[in-house]
């Protein structure tokens, strides 16, 4: 018994918080030895791990592949993000964190890689997300404050939209 205590306390303390997480995925986006040591945390997060958790391993996937050279291994890291968001999205397909993920993510990359079909309908939960959560002493101010900056800068978002997100 005392051993599986010490086994399950060392695979938690492996694992970073959310908050860790995210400063790591922000400052990934800009840094590649940042994008290695977040890829290099959450490589052992397998696919039936917690969906956040799972989210955070794609997201580091895709973080590196933005600074590999080789267009092979970046496609290869690009394809396996892809999966595992879709598999964690397909477990948890309520989760604010997870849908942010693919929002931001099929945003930003080329549409040439065909992986942009979400947009709107994760836009929309979005915003639905930020409308029922406002003002809920429960809330993750911190993941509201994430989706609310991205949501008020994105393109796609319209000016009706952001007027809307602003009171939010």
């Amino acid at each position: 018994m005392r051993l599986m205590l010490i086994m399950l306390l060392s695979l938690y303390a492996s694992v970073p918080d959310l908050t860790a997480c995210r400063k790591l995925l922000d400052l990934s986006l800009a840094d590649e030895k940042t994008a290695n040591q977040f890829y290099d945390q959450l490589k052992g997060v397998k696919e039936n791990d917690a969906p956040v958790m799972v989210g955070f391993r794609a997201m580091s996937e895709f973080m590196l592949c933005k600074h590999l050279v080789n267009p092979i291994s970046r496609l290869s890291h690009f394809n396996r993000g892809k999966k595992l968001l879709e598999a964690a999205i397909g477990r948890d397909n309520d989760s604010a964190e997870l849908l942010f993920f693919r929002l931001t993510t099929q945003c930003n990359i080329p549409a040439v890689l065909r992986y942009n079909t979400n947009i709107n309908t994760d836009k929309q939960s979005l915003i639905s997300y930020l409308k029922a959560d406002f003002n809920k002493a429960h809330t993750d101010k911190e993941l509201h404050k994430r989706i609310k900056n991205y949501l008020l800068i994105n393109p796609y978002c319209s000016t009706e939209e952001k007027t809307v997100i602003k009171t939010l």
